[in-house]
């Protein structure tokens, strides 16, 4: 009898149901007020939106990013900022009239306040998730209704949650940093490594979602696989109402003519609405009917994605693939509904041609304020329309939104079905760590692999040197310890680490992507495509998204499965050890296993990793506290890691789960015991690495460690000229040691770390800085010029040396991410594109050394070796040849002879495919002998190789640095420059004499890249460059003679006249350099010539002990000050530990307060650029030290910036 009332119950439900329908208010496109704390400022906007950008935008602040920017913006940070919105008493009732309305949030940064007519509905505290709450009851349908979100400064927050956590927890600071990162989940670098802005705002979607019917919300996928079919498991997610509800689920691969159906059944008195109803339906795909997806870099195959559509059809509706007016009634199941489980009554499963198929239904509810993919829906409107989703709302917050129906301000209703569009690629991931002769065996097969003439140094990090020992399997197969820092330790079994795709060992070729803007709200799908279009354009398979930044938005993924593209994803955690309670885990699992939702139908993800850099930081945490208390910390550290890892495999156990970057792996990983292999982070017998040297020559590939992964490595150079200059103002900012270059540096004493690197290879002026201040600008472009060659010499040599260790049997390197891809602002760091796109010279050089057939020519002590590296699955034929060209060659010589006598060997060989191939070995001495008159020092070698089925690859080889050499004026010339299409141009670059490093640049409003740059020109084969706008077409105004300029190392190895071109032609004469040359070390290292190898001069490195929280014996004292004396890396010279008690400001005490603005007065939206405002009240929260300081709105005149030194500023 209870059964039948139950059910009696269910049914009566069901018809009530099918009455009602959906409403939706969609609140981004409705004027928004901004208001600060004292709501002195009141401005309007749309979301997403972020104050600091409303406040430049509006003329109350200039561009935080032009010169001192960053500090005279900072009291942005400091206010409480709130975003109010009203909407209609009429609005309010459509949704009130609904059975539940839930308000959605696709990203608020960070620490929200959610009201609704004054009464609070939520709290938020992750920047890196979405939130859902139930809002029916707060609705007013008798007048206007407010929705407020207030938004905390991150800055006083995280300093608040660090003091109150019952014991200390320290965090990792840079030169500039503000705040305490690791006590917020928010981006790390918002709180400096770039510019600290700590910024507050909404980056996603804002909505009200009303809702009688279940409406499927969103999906996610689990795809696992074995020798015959792939398994897809599609897990479906409804938002329901408190009466439940009765529907079709349909799943549908048009491609594959598959489709499936199943009848789902939803109880009534659910306890939240705002909860998820979860429905799995697997379906078994032989893998003889797909076509695979595979990554780019080789030849590998196509990168194939199929469609999938999850459409939900309620009990008494009508979709667009039903005839109009015609309801479907509804049909005995045909599989496990809800309903059918709870009566104990089993269906007989589905079934469709060519598959599998099961249903699980479950009421698979979440803790309050979840949801996975969230809103990754559409509802289908009055007539059945179809239409595909468009993008929407957050960037990167865990939902791929879409717009449900209506435009701003307009509550969408009548709505009947929903559904959810994705696409998937059906593709196997396994990361192999097998004992290395196992692993020869898989890589080799039968080709032989190649020795060094002699073993190459194995690193002993500078960085690192802790007591050297690992965790390790042992020759007899058990696991203990070994000491010793290298990988000759005896006894000990190395282990390979590389990846298989669809069972083939790829060589990943990539980069780390950092955030695309400081703002998540200056994101555009056009940015996310320029900056990946360049990472396709050089050859790369991978890019690794840096824990230190956010997920990136639903177009950054889906160009990634489109273009091949493998995706390593961090968790957004990062170099400073956090907190383990429980609210913050059961936060951090919320936010996990949304993001893995979210990407778990992108083919591109690789592997997931759990942070940047924590285990590394094990060693360079020389804070008394946590060498004190380290197994405190570890603990800390297994929670979290345990926790991400628990809540990736929970969404699909197949996903690739990888504890740190970098790390030394593990012992045992599975689901019932976790163990880390512990031990020095720098052995390269195990896992990955992270690489920087600042001290060693760069151009010396023994100088670079034989690791099996390297997941990062880096050198730095300044922006391109023309970018650097719009941030700033030549005549006055550009010389070298100058303050606002050091400023624009967050690695301390940096310059004279540059200037040593760069006195190995180029010949340098003994004076930087000359009085003329016409000519220090000379110099100084021709500082920028140089390092930005030594970057590129630097990445050549590096990539190249670890591409063809795939095939040396004790080294097996099978991937490499350079240090970094984009850059956040125009400053001094390790990217290969420049703030505004502008291609650095060192990209072009990525792009060589990345292709997918690559010629080498490597000059080791007395010999030089040439290397084919192919990732071509197949072995192919190459026809080589090598080139020896004279210093006296002339183009006026160029006859045939003289060409012929410049091509001194030809051959042809047969190259093995996914291998490293030494293919011949000349000793210097006979190389030069083969062409009369040729010296180390008057002739250059090139190697070109063209082979079946990839592009020509061509080496240039130095035998001598450029300091040697005596170079003539190469009289450069660009011949011409012929529009070949709307954005194209083809340019042909002639020279009477060899050139060095030649460039070719454009002038505005010209902007682009070329198809290769940065090489040396044999004058008897002049070069034909292609162009490419990014700016699209090109008006023939803009092809004036002389848009495009082309130099080489002669005009910046003759000192005494040195071209004015690109962005300091034409600067005015000042004598005010802004720098005082002696007064730091960058200055007095610009003053000088032959600089010896640079020490830390006062850095914030040499601080770390006067911060310790104990007192260190004098033995303890002394090497930590040798160490920090040694210590030379990205970021760990800068890296600083805040004690208990003390404030940052207390930690740094050689560097001045910050340059701080009060808050403004009353600003008016449509006044704000005109009003003159004077200093006003500090809101409440706001610091002492920024509150103390009264200047009126906007960026002060230049004349009022203190030039402190660079290192000092904060």
């Amino acid at each position: 009898m209870a059964w039948g009332l139950l059910l009696g119950s269910l049914l009566a439900t069901l018809l009530i149901a099918t009455v009602k329908a959906e409403a939706v208010l969609n609140l981004d496109g409705m004027p928004w007020t901004l208001t600060n704390g004292n709501a002195s400022i009141s401005l309007t906007t749309n979301i997403p939106a972020y104050p600091l950008e409303v406040l430049r935008s509006n003329g109350v602040i200039g561009d935080p990013l032009y010169r001192y920017g960053e500090q005279d913006s900072r009291w942005v940070a400091f206010q409480e900022w709130t975003f109010s919105v009203t909407f209609s008493a009429e609005d309010a009732a459509k949704l009130a009239a609904q059975e539940q309305a839930v308000l959605y949030l696709g990203g608020v940064d960070t620490f929200g306040t959610i009201s609704i007519n004054g009464q609070t509905v939520l709290q938020t505290n992750n920047f890196h998730r979405h939130w859902t709450v139930p809002i029916k009851s707060f609705l007013d349908a008798s007048g206007p209704n407010t929705l407020t979100i207030s938004i905390a400064p991150a800055y006083n927050t995280t300093l608040e949650e660090q003091a109150k956590y019952p014991y200390f927890i320290p965090t990792l600071y840079n030169t500039g940093s503000i705040g305490a990162y690791n006590f917020a989940r928010k981006p790390a670098f918002d709180f400096g490594w770039g510019p600290a802005f700590a910024a507050s705002g909404i980056h996603g979607t804002v909505k009200i979602i009303a809702f009688s019917k279940p409406t499927l919300a969103g999906a996610y996928l689990a795809q696992s696989h074995d020798d015959e079919f792939f398994t897809l498991k599609v897990t479906s997610q409804f938002l329901t109402p408190d009466s439940g509800g009765y529907g079709t689920l349909r799943l549908a691969l048009p491609e594959l003519n598959i489709t499936v159906e199943q009848e789902v059944e939803f109880l009534a008195g659910r306890q939240n609405s705002a909860d998820l109803f979860e429905a799995a339906t697997s379906i078994q795909v032989p893998r003889a009917d797909v076509e695979l997806w595979w990554p780019a870099g080789g030849n590998y195959g196509s990168h194939k994605l199929y469609n999938v559509t999850i459409e939900f059809e309620p009990l008494g509706s009508w979709c667009g693939t039903l005839a109009q007016g015609t309801p479907r009634p509804r049909r005995p199941s045909t599989g496990y509904s809800f309903l059918d489980q709870l009566l104990g009554m089993p269906g007989a499963p589905g079934a469709a041609s060519g598959v599998d198929f099961n249903l699980d239904v479950q009421d698979g509810l979440r803790a309050s304020l979840n949801i996975g993919d969230l809103f990754d829906f559409n509802i289908q409107i009055g007539q059945g329309a179809n239409g595909r989703p468009g993008s929407a709302g957050s960037s990167n917050a865990g939902a791929d939104s879409s717009s449900s129906s209506g435009t701003a301000g307009a509550v969408a209703s009548s709505a009947e079905c929903s559904y959810v569009r994705k696409r998937i690629g059906f593709r196997t991931v396994e990361l192999v760590t097998d004992p290395l002769d196992k692993a020869v065996q898989d890589l080799f097969g039968d080709k032989p692999g190649f020795n060094f003439s002699e073993n190459p140094k194995i690193i002993d990090s500078i960085l690192f040197k802790q007591e050297g020992w690992q965790w390790a399997l042992s020759d007899n197969g058990q696991w203990k310890r070994f000491e010793g820092n290298n990988s000759a330790v005896a006894g000990a079994v190395q282990e390979s680490y590389y990846f298989k795709v669809n069972g083939v060992p790829i060589f990943l070729k990539g980069a780390n992507v950092i955030p695309l803007s400081i703002l998540p709200s200056n994101v555009t799908a056009e940015l996310t495509q320029s900056i990946l279009s360049a990472a396709v354009e050089s050859h790369q398979n991978l890019l690794r998204v840096w824990g230190g930044g956010s997920y990136h938005s639903q177009e950054f993924y889906d160009f990634c499965d489109e273009h091949g593209i493998m995706v390593w994803q961090d968790a957004m955690f990062g170099g400073s050890h956090y907190p383990r309670n429980p609210e913050w885990l059961a936060n951090i699992e919320e936010e996990i296993t949304q993001q893995a939702e979210r990407l778990s139908w992108h083919p591109s993800i690789l592997a997931w990793c759990g942070n940047n850099e924590l285990e590394l930081s094990y060693e360079w945490a020389n804070n008394t506290f946590i060498r004190s208390n380290r197994n405190m910390f570890v603990n800390d550290y297994m929670a979290n890691i345990k926790t991400l890892r628990r809540a990736i495999k929970k969404v699909n156990p197949s996903n690739i789960f990888i504890s740190s970057s970098p790390t030394k792996g593990t012992i045992v990983d599975d689901d019932e015991e976790f163990l880390l292999r512990w031990g020095w982070i720098g052995d390269t017998r195990y896992g990955s690495v992270h690489h920087y040297d600042y001290m060693s020559d760069c151009e010396n590939f023994r100088s670079y460690p034989t690791a099996k992964f390297v997941t990062e490595f880096g050198w730095q150079s300044y922006p391109m000229p023309e970018t650097y200059a719009a941030a700033m103002q030549p005549e006055v900012d550009w010389g070298v040691g100058n303050p606002m270059n050091e400023f624009r540096n967050r690695r301390t004493d940096v310059t004279p770390q540059f200037l040593y690197q760069y006195g190995l290879h180029f010949k340098l002026p003994k004076d930087w800085n000359p009085e003329d201040p016409q000519e220090r600008m000379k110099r100084f472009r021709s500082y920028l010029w140089i390092g930005h060659m030594q970057h590129a010499r630097c990445y050549e040599t590096s990539l190249n040396f670890w591409r063809r260790l795939r095939s040396h049997a004790t080294s097996l390197t099978m991937g490499v991410m350079y240090w970094q891809l984009n850059d956040i602002w125009q400053g001094a760091s390790w990217s290969s594109l420049d703030y505004a796109g502008r291609w650095k010279p060192v990209h072009y050089a990525v792009k060589r050394a990345y292709a997918p057939i690559v010629i080498q020519a490597i000059l080791d002590q007395s010999t030089v070796d040439i290397f084919i590296v192919s990732d071509l699955v197949n072995a192919t034929s190459a026809n080589v040849q090598l080139t020896l060209v004279s210093l006296n060659d002339t183009a006026a010589s160029c006859s045939a002879a003289t060409v012929n006598s410049q091509r001194v060997v030809k051959f042809s060989v047969e190259v093995p495919g996914l291998f490293a191939s030494k293919v011949k070995s000349i000793a210097v001495a006979d190389l030069l002998a083969m062409r009369p008159g040729c010296t180390a020092t008057t002739c250059f070698l090139t190697a070109t190789a063209t082979a079946e089925d990839a592009a020509p690859t061509e080496a240039q080889l130095w035998l001598v640095p450029f300091k040697a050499i005596e170079f003539s004026d190469p009289e450069l010339h660009i011949e011409s420059a012929e529009q070949v299409s709307p954005g194209t141009v083809e340019i042909k670059v002639t020279a009477e004499r060899p050139a060095a490093l030649v460039l070719v640049s454009e002038l505005a409003p010209l902007s682009g890249h070329y198809n290769d740059n940065a090489f040396s020109i044999n004058p008897c084969e002049p070069r034909v460059l292609s162009f490419t706008s990014h700016k699209g077409e090109i008006a023939p105004a803009d092809l004036k003679e002389g848009a495009f300029y082309v130099e080489s190392l002669f005009n910046h190895s003759s000192w005494s006249d040195l071209p004015v071109s690109g962005a300091a032609a034409g600067s005015s004469p000042n004598t005010n350099t802004g720098a005082t040359a002696g007064t730091t070390p960058a200055a007095a290292a610009a003053a000088g010539s032959n600089p010896l190898p640079p020490v830390v001069h006062g850095s914030i490195a040499q601080m770390v002990a006067a911060v310790e929280r104990e007192e260190e014996s004098p033995e303890e004292a002394k090497g930590a000050a040798a160490a920090n004396a040694a210590a030379a890396p990205h970021p760990v010279e800068h890296r600083v530990f805040v004690a208990p008690g003390q404030t940052l400001e207390q930690v740094k005490q050689q560097q001045p307060a910050a340059t701080t603005a009060g808050t403004p007065a009353p600003v008016a939206a449509a006044t704000a650029a005109a009003v003159e405002t004077p200093a006003a009240t500090a809101a409440a929260g706001t610091p002492a030290e920024a509150a103390a300081v009264e200047k009126p709105a906007g960026v002060a005149a230049d004349a009022e910036k203190p030039q402190a030194p660079a290192e000092k500023q904060t």
